[in-house]
């Protein structure tokens, strides 16, 4: 299922590396919608790879309102206590600065994939 969200960045996205060298990027958003004089708040976990992550890493950060657009999917996880456990994510496979409220700086990456 295909999903697009508008909304900030709730910390600094953080980047791992698999043993295989392979780029992920971990972040969460925060979506507030407003009907009626309430708010709605909606908190999303998201995750990318590869030249995708390392753009995020680089160019994103905490507070920055961008768009996110992915497929709803499960990741699995330990807990504090040592279970196993999943969760629902957004796969991102775009996301970018929501540039109705800011500018960005654009420039090419390399052609590598890792």
């Amino acid at each position: 299922m295909s999903t697009t969200i508008i909304g900030r960045l709730t910390s600094d996205p953080e980047i791992t590396f698999t043993f295989a060298g392979n780029a992920i990027t971990r972040f969460s958003v925060i979506v507030t919608l407003t009907k009626g004089g309430h708010e709605q708040v909606s908190y999303f976990d998201c995750s990318s790879w590869g030249t995708l992550a390392k753009g995020i890493a680089d160019s994103l950060h905490e507070g920055d309102r961008i768009f996110v657009e992915g497929r709803l999917g499960q990741e699995s996880y330990e807990t504090a206590d040592g279970k196993s456990a999943t969760r629902t994510v957004i796969l991102a496979d775009a996301v970018g600065p929501d540039l109705r409220f800011q500018t960005a700086v654009v420039s090419q990456n390399s052609k590598s994939v890792s």
